[in-house]
Order: structure tokens, then C-alpha cells, then sequence
């Protein structure tokens, strides 16, 4: 390393001395070199105080993170809404995270601090001054999807890392950091190892414009725990400081630092929450901390036990072993020597790349070469199976819950009701028999809860989806779930809206259904809350008052059909609230009279909104014959027998109109038929005028059997008169013109079940004098045959050349 960054000492320059009063120890998140020399060096200096890098508005909790119960991975979650609009107009939220896993440097000053006795605070500004400190669209107030506190951009990009990494023969900066710090930083002493990661922050921050540091809110931050460092100096007399590498020498010498603005405290907020490797190594795509922190977490077991030699050999025999008994587990074929070889050339690239261990680079690349036959995919078997293990699948534990949002507490109870697996990162799939135990549909309404948070914990993967009116015929739900550290997050940020997972819903709720602005928006939220069973009594729910349990959708509901005049987001709110008129009795959840009251007025609306969508675009054909099929299936009974003749006027008045779509015709015509037969007459005559009459008529004519056969097929099979129509139709086609039109024609034809579809061939082919089974099979053409029709065609084809040329 000293050949590799030349200049001055960095021990002249950041002192490293155990007498001294106040000790600076570098560090990198979740490093278990750095973590490993803290400990040494909290050893050896047995500081009064400990300060450590972490926004201070978590103080109050630390001793949580530190108690013995509690188990990594942990993380602590900020959050700052910016109601006043101090940072933008927008008035955004914001969020981050800060993970504490075992191998984490700051972790072990905590715990250090808690077994000695001893103050340990965080000392940086709280996260809201940090995002005022930062320029828009730079660090924490990036527009990346997450963020992490620990953000290790400053040492791990930059033109100079690049440069190193070039110099030195590696393909990435993880590769430089693990071979000279992690892997070599072993073998170093406490004193060497902290000059060594000096020099090479300091290099990197000489390289670093004054201002990007700035911009990122670096150098307020740096001035605040130099603050804090000088403030715990006049009171304890040995003070051990745990901060990023990057930023000790703006600790020793701060720039100036006031902020022109305050913020709003009660606009923040941090909790401490459970986490998984999984969402740690998530984060490492925001640069916070190591990557692979299963790996790395291996690695610090070894050094933790009773034998720490040679920690990165056994960790990647550990992996290497687990890697093939999943593969054998999974029928895949590996032999033993495979892992011996692996283990074998594992070290022998350690020797050729000059490292005293193979480490995660010559791991992965020994399973890439022993494990992997075939093609070298990302989704192989031995590399998918390589990266379950590298990221690690433990879930952590706090050591008690007073200091969680009683949502999270009420989430957590209701897992365990439901007995809900939260032990690993991987995904459970569960089943729900919905309308033969009461248990499982309470358990499925916690789940539809979850969705409707957005949580990102649960999601229904099978199952009757009324929402979208799909597989209503399914009577189990099947669902998959999978618990991470984004869940609690998540819950976290909605427990503003009530303290168990039901006031939460109704709160957001009844938010969401003011804010509605159409009929159909309105009526999909009451679909939701059917769902999540909001409004529902201890009893059971036979609930017939429109505000049960404090929620009230009628009111709302009725504002918004009286409103809307668009004729396709009343359809899809009178097709919601018939789904729920249809589903009350099979979920066991009674609505009240408010129910047939608003179906009653979207019934209406409809029905005189419908003349005017008669000419409407193919794209919403299917929309506008479903609707009317769903308004004559409610016409058909109670309580809404009563509409049936102000919809059968609604269809005639729609098939007098000169611009009509040939599909809603049909459908329209079927309808009347199916009410009035008298209308037969009508509808042969209306048919005979698409199947033959003027070209264009008989081009909309698959369009139109279209329509007629979703709502009257019967048509077809009762009488002979619409086969020979057809037979006529097809006649006089060209071919080109019946090409266009056979897409058109399976769309009508799938209407009928296989026997109608049968009897109706049998139909068609006796127009003929043939059977169906002869038309099916053609006749043999013979080899003979076969050479005589190649040359007639190419007489032909020379006959028309001579004529061209002529």
C-alpha cells in the first residue's frame, strides 16, 4: 500500500495515539477488518466516552441497539415530512436507513460502550438538518429509490479509485478494499492498519472537489461532530471518535458552519426496526457499506470464535460446502473432487493475485469455473445458489417493542394470530380456504390489509380477484409473503394514520375516498374495503347502516355517481357494487341498504347515458357489451325488476342509431331478444343486411355476429336461417376480404361451447351434402400427382415470362 500512495504520513498528519486525549479510529460500514480493530484498539485505550458517526436524533435509542437481546441485523429508520415546504415546494418525504450488522464497526462501539459502562452517543446532524444541508438531486436527497445514512460514494468513485484499481491489476474497488484492508488488515497491527486506511482517505479526499463536499452537506456535518467532539472533551478525558475514514481530517480541521433556517422537530422522526441481509445487501447498490454481508458476516464469526486463523479459507469452505449440498438437494450432479478442486483453485488464484487468503472474488471465481457446466448464466444453479449464501438470509430481533409504533406491534400480533412465518428472509406461501373457516378469511383480510398499505409484504399470487373481476370462481386464495425490513418501514410511515392495521385502513381510507374524482375510482375503494373487511362488526358484520363502524361510503359514493357523467367509469362502478351485491353473502359480510340504493342510481344513469356510446371505438366494445349484459342480469331480479322496461327502451333507442358499432348492435339486438322474442323477425332481417348486403356491410358482419352471439347464440342454434346466411356470406367472399375477416369470426365463434360448435359444423356441412369427418380429411395427393403440378407450374410461370417480354 505504501508504494501505492505516495506522499506525506498520514500519521504526521491524523494522529494515532494512545495517550492521547480524544482517538480517532477510521472506519468503513459494515467492514470486519475496521470492526476488528476497534475492538482492539476500545481495548487498549479503555475510553471514557464514545462518539460515534449517526444523525443524534437516535440517541434515545441506542441502548435498544445495544442490548444483548437485541440481534443484528438491525437498522434505524429516519424519516422527516416536510409539511412547511422548507426544503422544496413539493412539501416531499423523505426516509433512509442506517443498518447495524454484526460486523459493523458502529454496532461494536455500541455494544463495547454498553459492557464497559461507558456514554456512547451519535454525534452528526440530525437527518432533517442534513437534507437542508444538502443540494437537491445530491446524497440523501438523491431521487435514488432507497437510501442509506452510511453512504461510502466518497471513498469508492472517483477518477483516482479508478486509477488505483488500474495501477494495482483489480477489477473493482471492491477487489482493492478487500485485498489490502479486509484480507491484509488482518495480519496488521491496530496502529498500522489506521495509518494505512489514512492514507488512502486522505488520498481520495485531496482528489474530492471542496465543491461536491459542499453540495452533499459533508463539510456541515463535519463541522457539527467536531461541535460535538469538543463538547465531549471538556467533560470526559479520554474520548474514542468512530466515524467514516473520509471524514476525520474534516474532523481535526472543520470549515465554519451556521444554518440560515431551522426545521420543524416535530416533522421527524427515527424508530429502530428490524432488518435482513437481504435489504442490506439491497442498499449496496447506493454504495452503504460491504457488499455480500453474508459473506463478510461469515467471515467475522470465524474471528470471533476460539479459532480466528485464517477466517476468509474456512468462511469460503463453509460456502463452497453449502453451495453443493443445495445443488445435490436440487438434483444437480456434483461430485466431491468438484468441491475439492474449487477449494484448490480458490487459493492457487489467492497466490497469483498476491493476497495471504483467498477472499470473495476467487470464491466466486472457482464456483464459476468447478461448479457451473454448461453455459455460465445468471441464473444457474451454482450462481444463484452462490448468491443466496453470499447475501445471507438472517432476520433481526429488538429487545422489546415500547419504542415500535403500536401498527408495527399490531402487525406483529396479528402474524402470530394468523401464525404467520417472520423467521427468514425467504418467501412462505400460505393457502386460504376463504368461505369454509372463519380463521382464513379473517387472515386474508389482513393480507388484502398489507396490499392495500403497500407494504410490499404480501401478495395474492391465486385466487378470486374481485377488484378486477377475474377467477371469481376460485374458493381458496393462495398467497406468498416474504417479511423484510421495507415492511416495518413501511409500516412505520403509515402509523400516523392509527395504531392497529384496521384503523390504519379506515383512516387511509376514508383520505382516499375523498379525494376520488369518478364514480368508478369511488366504487373500487369500496371493493377494496369489502375486502380488507373495514366496517365490519365484532358480530360478524350485519351491519346495515352506510357508516358502520365510523366509515361512511354511501354519502361519498352517491356525491360522486350524481357527478360523473362518463358513461365507462359508471360501468365499472356499477360493475363493482355488483360484485359486491353478488359476494356479501359468500364472504359473510352484509352490506347495508346504501347497496341497492347506489346500484339502483348507477342502473339508471346508464341506462340513459347508453344510446349516446353507440358508436363507440372498437378499444372499448368489449367494455360497453359487458355492461349491458351486467344491467340486464340485474333487470332480471330482485330489487331491480322494476328498471327492466327502462332499459329495454335504453337498447331500442340504441339500435335505431345511424352511426351504431355493428358489434354493440348485435349485442343490443340479443338482449331484446332474449326479453321479447318478437324480436327474432328483426333480428334475421338486421342480419340478412350485414351477411348479404353491399361489401362493406359484409365486412362489419363478423363484428356483428360478434356482439349478437355474447348475448343471444341461441339464435344460431334453434333455426337453420343464420347457417345459411352464413353459407352465403362465405360464398361470395374474396378471399382476401374473408382473410380480414377470420380474426373477427374465431372471436365470434368462441361463444359456443365444443357440442354447439359440433352441431353447428354438422349444420353447415349437410348444406353440402357432406359429413363433418369429410371435411376434416382431405384426399392423398400422390407422388405422381405432385411432380405433375410442378410442371404445369412451371410451364406456366415461363408461358407468363415470354408474354411480359412480348
Amino acid at each position: 500500500m505504501e508504494e501505492l500512495l505516495r506522499g506525506a504520513q498520514a500519521a504526521e498528519i491524523i494522529p494515532f495515539d494512545y495517550s492521547a486525549p480524544c482517538l480517532y479510529v477510521p472506519v468503513r460500514h459494515h467492514s470486519p477488518a475496521c470492526a476488528y480493530h476497534l475492538r482492539l484498539a476500545v481495548e487498549r485505550y479503555r475510553p471514557d466516552c464514545i462518539l460515534v458517526e449517526g444523525p443524534e436524533n437516535a440517541n434515545p435509542l441506542l441502548p435498544v441497539l445495544a442490548d444483548p437481546e437485541s440481534r443484528p441485523p438491525l437498522a434505524l429508520y429516519y424519516a422527516f415530512r416536510d409539511k412547511e415546504g422548507v426544503l422544496s415546494e413539493e412539501k416531499e418525504s423523505y426516509k433512509c436507513y442506517y443498518p447495524f450488522l454484526a460486523c459493523s464497526p458502529e454496532y461494536i462501539a455500541l455494544r463495547e460502550a454498553a459492557e464497559r459502562g461507558i456514554p456512547c452517543r451519535f454525534i452528526d446532524l440530525p437527518y432533517g438538518e442534513i437534507l437542508l444541508a444538502t443540494e437537491e438531486g445530491r446524497g440523501l436527497r438523491s431521487r435514488a429509490e432507497r437510501h442509506a445514512y452510511n453512504d461510502d460514494s466518497f471513498i469508492s468513485r472517483s477518477r483516482f479509485v479508478s486509477l488505483l484499481c488500474e495501477k494495482t491489476g483489480l477489477r473493482s474497488f471492491e477487489e482493492f478494499w478487500e485485498k489490502y484492508f479486509e484480507i491484509r488488515g488482518l495480519s496488521l497491527s491496530t496502529e498500522d492498519f489506521v495509518v494505512q486506511l489514512h492514507t488512502y482517505c486522505l488520498s481520495v479526499r485531496r482528489e474530492t472537489p471542496t465543491e461536491q463536499l459542499v453540495r452533499e452537506g459533508c463539510l456541515a456535518r463535519e463541522a457539527h461532530m467536531a461541535r460535538r467532539i469538543a463538547e465531549a472533551r471538556e467533560t470526559y478525558g479520554r474520548v474514542l471518535v468512530v466515524t467514516g475514514g473520509f471524514h476525520t481530517w474534516g474532523l481535526l480541521h472543520p470549515e465554519p458552519w451556521e444554518f440560515s433556517r431551522s426545521l420543524p422537530q416535530k416533522d421527524q422522526s427515527v424508530y429502530p426496526i428490524r432488518y435482513s441481509m437481504e435489504a442490506a445487501d439491497a442498499l449496496r447498490g447506493y454504495e452503504s457499506g460491504m457488499p455480500c454481508p453474508g459473506y463478510y458476516d461469515a467471515v467475522w464469526r470465524v474471528i470471533q470464535s476460539k479459532e480466528p486463523e485464517l477466517p476468509y479459507e474456512k468462511a469460503n469452505l463453509d460456502v463452497l460446502v453449502s453451495v453443493g449440498r443445495a445443488m445435490r438437494r436440487e438434483g444437480f450432479s456434483l461430485a466431491a473432487s468438484d468441491e475439492i478442486c474449487a477449494v484448490e483453485m480458490a487459493r492457487g488464484l489467492a497466490q497469483l493475485r498476491g493476497k495471504e487468503q483467498p477472499g470473495l472474488y476467487e470464491l466466486q471465481d472457482a464456483v464459476l469455473s468447478c461448479f457451473v457446466k454448461g453455459e455460465a448464466t445468471r441464473d444457474a444453479m451454482p450462481l444463484r445458489a452462490l448468491r443466496r449464501f453470499l447475501t445471507g438470509d438472517q432476520l433481526g430481533k429488538l429487545c422489546r417493542q415500547e419504542l415500535v409504533p403500536p401498527l408495527v406491534q399490531d402487525f406483529d400480533a396479528l402474524c402470530r394470530k394468523f401464525r404467520i412465518r417472520l423467521e427468514g428472509a425467504a418467501s412462505h406461501q400460505v393457502v386460504w380456504n376463504l368461505f369454509s373457516s372463519p380463521r382464513h378469511r379473517e387472515a386474508s383480510r389482513f393480507f388484502h390489509q398489507t396490499v392495500f398499505l403497500d407494504c410490499g409484504f404480501a401478495q395474492r399470487v391465486k385466487g378470486p380477484d374481485l377488484l378486477h373481476g377475474k377467477d371469481r370462481n376460485l374458493i381458496r386464495e393462495t398467497w406468498e409473503y416474504k417479511w423484510s425490513g421495507q415492511v416495518a418501514a413501511a409500516l412505520v410511515d403509515h402509523s400516523v394514520s392509527g395504531s392497529t392495521m384496521e384503523e390504519a385502513c379506515r383512516t387511509e381510507l376514508r383520505q382516499r375516498m375523498a379525494a376520488a374524482s369518478s364514480a368508478g375510482e369511488g366504487a373500487a375503494l369500496l371493493v377494496q374495503r369489502f375486502l380488507m373487511g373495514i366496517g365490519e362488526e365484532s358480530d360478524g358484520g350485519n351491519s346495515s347502516a352506510p357508516h358502520a363502524s365510523g366509515f361512511s361510503p354511501a354519502e361519498k359514493m352517491e356525491t360522486l355517481l350524481a357527478s360523473d357523467g362518463d358513461f365507462f367509469s359508471l360501468a365499472k362502478a356499477c360493475s363493482h357494487l355488483h360484485t359486491l351485491w353478488e359476494m356479501q353473502e359468500l364472504y359473510r359480510q352484509r352490506e347495508g341498504d346504501w347497496l341497492p340504493r347506489l346500484l339502483d342510481v348507477c342502473f339508471w344513469k346508464l341506462a340513459q347515458l347508453l344510446p349516446s356510446v353507440a358508436s363507440v371505438k372498437e378499444d372499448r366494445l368489449d367494455d360497453c357489451i359487458r355492461i349491458c349484459a351486467l344491467l340486464y342480469r340485474l333487470s332480471a331480479g330482485e330489487p331491480f325488476a322494476g328498471r327492466r322496461p327502462l332499459l329495454l327502451e335504453a337498447l331500442r333507442l340504441l339500435t335505431e342509431a345511424p352511426d351504431i358499432n355493428p358489434g354493440l348492435h348485435g349485442a343490443a339486438l340479443g338482449l331484446l331478444y332474449g326479453a321479447q322474442p318478437e324480436w327474432k323477425e328483426e333480428i334475421l332481417r338486421v342480419s340478412a343486411g350485414y351477411l348479404r348486403g353491399t361489401r362493406d356491410k359484409m365486412l362489419c358482419s363478423a363484428v356483428f355476429l360478434r356482439g349478437l352471439f355474447s348475448t343471444s347464440r341461441d339464435l344460431v342454434l334453434l333455426g337453420g336461417d343464420f347457417i345459411t346466411m352464413l353459407d352465403d356470406l362465405f360464398a361470395c367472399l374474396e378471399q382476401e376480404d374473408f382473410s380480414s375477416l377470420l380474426p373477427e369470426l374465431r372471436l365470434a365463434f368462441r361463444y359456443f361451447t365444443p357440442n354447439e360448435t359440433q352441431r353447428i359444423a354438422k349444420q353447415a356441412a349437410a348444406l353440402h351434402g357432406k359429413q363433418p369427418a369429410a371435411l376434416l380429411t382431405g384426399s392423398m395427393v400422390t407422388a405422381a400427382q405432385y411432380a405433375r403440378g410442378e410442371q404445369i407450374d412451371e410451364w406456366a410461370a415461363a408461358r407468363l415470362g415470354r408474354e411480359e417480354e412480348a
